[in-house]
């Protein structure tokens, strides 16, 4: 195929997802995107091609990643400093500012965090092609809920009648993942890049739909509902539901679950086929593609997209479907003069007989937190880089971009940086820093968008990642093969 049909065909591919794509989820790491000297950059697109004919990453910390977002709190709107006690006090402190919290916040609240950890990293180069697998360990969680939920646990019911706690949900999944790439360079003008996964789920928690209203008024207050979980969790075969398909809430909390961290507390169990098979993910299947490319129409200049983590994963074993529906009006308790009588104790057998959930066990299927990427790099010398990239996301029909520009440079070939600043979440305090050191063949490099910012400007920061590495390469050029082959002078 020729190279400027399969840019046109990337280049379509890459848009549609930008338009179409609504599971996905943030990750950050755009600082190494146009850095030098750090192999594992082709997780961010499969096209480019390390200096080194090779690496292979120590297990465990190569590549270790850990990202916490939120897309409007920041450290200082929560944490502020109190001049008479000498010390750091939340905003729920007597002292605190309950207002400026609540100010700060969206009318939709978003929190995410990811842990990721790599036990095999490994990349080749083979004539014009570079071959990479990986196996990553991933635990991804994020959380949402609305301004008016923040208003309620703070304030009551004192300065409204009336909340709506939709978008109040929580989900997370756990899995293994088995890549394999491959990019082929075009004459040193154009890579593309291509990378398969096998996705194999661990444990997960979806929530499908989340629909809370609450009116209150002197009388009574009014509460509908309607919350609809999926969750798949390792070795919980014995959930307590009732003849009508109900969780039985007196069976459950007097159930003995004999969990450890939600595996079974007893190793033999562990060491069965069925045990392996469950800790292996291999009972939930999924995949997940990586694809993108890197482009040369002019000497120095760069443009790059890709699309990473396309992909799903179907969970079929140990799944149950949780349905709660609720109308519900409550006109107050009846107060009885006893020494032993609890209020609360009547609000609470009045809501277990109303809110009743409804379990079934359906396989599910959940979306992968897909990204997409931009990018353009001037190469001011083979040394010396320029870059941007833009990267997006879509969340229930919502578009979260991420803006970076950074600069890199490589003074001697064993050692490169990159400092970025990124816009994101109108937030603009976002300052990055990358390093990356190579002695003989072992290579080390730590990378991060927001550590600087949190520094320098601790009120402000109101996300945080970090990614680190180290590696055994070989083969490794002075400067990159793109800049090294081409001729500098026409």
């Amino acid at each position: 195929m020729p190279k400027k049909i399969l840019l046109r065909y990337t280049l379509a591919a890459c848009l549609a997802a930008i338009l179409t794509w609504s599971q996905a989820s943030a990750q950050f790491g755009n600082t190494y995107y146009h850095m030098f000297g750090v192999p594992q950059s082709n997780h961010l697109n499969p096209a480019f091609q390390p200096d080194c004919d090779g690496y292979f990453g120590l297990p465990v910390v190569s590549a270790l990643r850990f990202e916490v977002e939120s897309n409007g709190l920041s450290y200082g709107d929560i944490f502020e400093w109190n001049s008479t006690d000498k010390k750091y006090i939340t905003f729920m402190h007597p002292q605190g500012n309950k207002q400026k919290f609540l100010d700060a916040l969206e009318p939709v609240n978003l929190i995410r965090a990811e842990l990721a950890s790599s036990l095999i990293s490994v990349g080749w180069r083979k004539e014009e092609l570079y071959f990479t697998l990986d196996f990553t360990e991933r635990i991804v969680q994020g959380m949402s809920f609305s301004k008016d939920f923040a208003e309620f646990m703070v304030y009551g019911n004192k300065n409204s009648a009336n909340f709506n706690f939709s978008d109040l949900a929580e989900n997370m999944t756990y899995f293994h993942e088995l890549a394999i790439g491959a990019s082929y360079n075009f004459d040193d003008e154009m890579q593309f890049g291509i990378r398969a996964k096998l996705l194999l789920g661990g444990a997960n928690s979806t929530t499908r739909n989340s629909d809370i209203n609450l009116k209150t008024s002197i009388e009574e207050w009014d509460i509908k509902s309607d919350v609809k979980v999926d969750a798949s969790i390792p070795y919980l075969d014995d959930l307590p539901v009732d003849d009508e398909g109900y969780l039985d809430l007196d069976s459950l909390a007097n159930t003995d679950f004999d969990l450890l961290f939600g595996f079974p507390a007893g190793i033999p169990e562990l060491l069965t086929p069925s045990g392996l098979s469950t800790i292996g993910g291999i009972k939930h299947p999924g995949f997940a593609i990586d694809f993108g490319f890197n482009y040369i129409p002019i000497e120095k200049l760069s443009v790059s997209a890709s699309v990473v983590d396309l992909g799903f994963i179907r969970w079929k074993n140990y799944v149950y479907n949780f349905h709660q529906d609720l109308d519900y009006t409550f006109e107050g308790i009846e107060f009885k003069l006893e020494e032993d009588y609890s209020p609360g104790e009547g609000l609470l057998d009045s809501l277990q007989s109303d809110m009743k959930v409804k379990v079934s066990e359906n396989p599910y299927t959940t979306w992968m937190t897909g990204k997409v990427y931009l990018g353009v790099a001037y190469n001011l010398t083979e040394r010396v880089r320029f870059g941007g990239v833009f990267r997006t996301r879509i969340h229930n029909y919502k578009f979260y971009n991420q803006y970076t520009v950074s600069a890199n440079v490589q003074p001697i070939s064993m050692f490169s940086a990159s400092l970025s600043y990124s816009y994101y979440a109108n937030s603009y305090m976002n300052l990055g820093l990358g390093l990356s050191l190579r002695l003989g063949p072992l290579n080390v490099y730590f990378i991060t968008d927001q550590a600087p910012s949190a520094y320098f400007f601790p009120k402000e920061f109101s996300s945080l990642n970090f990614r680190l590495g180290v590696n055994i390469v070989w083969g490794c050029r002075a400067m990159p093969k793109a800049m090294k082959d081409r001729p500098l002078i026409d």
